[in-house]
């Protein structure tokens, strides 16, 4: 009889190591803070069109085209950088050249709500700029 309560013991422990072994290793990394604004974004106004590709990590791509009205329809490309405030606020910083002004850094400041992109010029909730849906 105590055989049986040695081995069950033994047993017991086994199974109980053997457990939260696969406990630890099934854990999965859920550091996917940024992965609502992940994809591409777009939107238009008039002519103006504006279309965002934030990748995880914190860098995207932006395409703006954009009725000059010198020289007409316009597009510029090139990288950003966004950080997340919150899980559907952040902060995307572009940092562009201009053959006029030389380098110059733009922050804008974004809230997502479902598969809409507010972006704002000056603060959150202040001077809306576009409006972006999920593509």
């Amino acid at each position: 009889m105590k055989q049986k309560s040695i081995f069950f013991s033994i047993f017991a422990i086994m199974m109980a190591a053997m457990l939260s072994v696969g406990f630890v290793a099934c854990e999965i990394d859920n550091d996917d803070s940024d992965s609502g604004v992940v994809g591409t974004w777009s939107g238009r106004d008039g002519r103006d069109q504006l279309t965002l590709t934030f990748n995880s990590g914190g860098s995207g791509t932006f395409i703006a085209r954009y009725d000059d009205s010198y020289s007409g329809l316009e597009t510029e490309t090139g990288p950003f950088t966004y950080t997340m405030q919150e899980a559907s606020k952040g902060m995307i910083i572009i940092k562009d050249y201009d053959s006029y002004s030389g380098y110059q850094t733009e922050i804008l400041y974004f809230v997502i709500e479902g598969k809409t992109m507010s972006i704002y010029e000056d603060d959150y909730y202040d001077d809306l700029e576009w409006v972006l849906t999920k593509q």
